[in-house]
């Protein structure tokens, strides 16, 4: 079985290029396939009366701002893309507005990951659909029926389709993991089955690997201790070389 496993950045680059661009030199030798991204537009899906779920961030007043604050430049996405291509790992982003998809459209990505929270996002999910590129979808935050909805969708386009059992959680606590629904999906759908973790350590991702998952995503950052809404749900880059080899 082969398996491919993504390791994504996320906002742990904190809205800097510079760091964005060492998290993919210190992942390049790691053994991952793929560094994720994910793409956002402040203006496209935020606003300043947007609040925040939870008060992270010192540093900006409003949920709009730390948005503003993670956003990058077409040339800088650009630059991003091809210095994973450089050091030979795919590059994958997910986006969550429309204003994003033609963003990513633009600069090339040939593969699209796409939220848990944005499976309802039916009309950015034609509008990925319509590209005809590969798609991953990951379940967190919808039902089997919504689920359904949404590879229903891709199916009609001829999109090669691959779904994720995912728990939108931060962290997963491990009886929150659902191990379980990764044969169920395998039964239920004829796609490549995975997991996508945000327990903060590598052992979900190991116990998915005995139980088939073909791909396996999980958040990385260079420290436990460093600012970031991620953090407590991710792993360390040490960690990620001990959970490519356990898998």
């Amino acid at each position: 079985m082969t398996r491919y496993i993504i390791a994504e950045i996320a906002q742990a680059h904190d809205g800097s290029l510079g760091m964005a661009h060492a998290y993919i030199d210190a992942l390049k030798s790691s053994g991952v396939n793929a560094v994720k991204f994910q793409t956002h537009i402040a203006n496209a899906e935020s606003s300043i009366h947007e609040p925040f779920r939870v008060k992270f961030s010192k540093q900006d007043l409003t949920r709009f701002d730390y948005w503003k604050r993670m956003e990058f430049s077409e040339n800088q996405w650009i630059e991003l893309k091809n210095h994973c291509e450089d050091v030979g790992l795919e590059f994958i982003s997910s986006p969550f507005s429309n204003e994003a998809v033609d963003l990513l459209e633009k600069i090339g990505i040939n593969k699209y990951k796409i939220g848990s929270g944005e499976v309802n996002n039916l009309l950015m999910l034609e509008k990925i659909a319509k590209t005809k590129k590969p798609v991953i979808l990951s379940s967190g935050m919808s039902s089997l029926v919504e689920l359904d909805q949404a590879v229903n969708l891709f199916k009609r386009f001829g999109n090669n389709i691959s779904i994720l059992q995912c728990t939108t959680a931060y962290p997963t606590k491990p009886e929150e993991w659902g191990l379980n629904l990764i044969q169920e999906l395998k039964d239920k759908y004829d796609y490549k089955i995975g997991f996508s973790d945000h327990s903060g350590d590598i052992y979900a991702c190991l116990a998915a690997a005995t139980l088939g998952a073909e791909i396996f995503e999980f958040h990385v950052v260079l420290d436990k201790r460093q600012f970031g809404p991620d953090t407590k749900s991710s792993i360390t880059i040490d960690q990620v070389s001990k959970l490519v080899k356990g898998i």
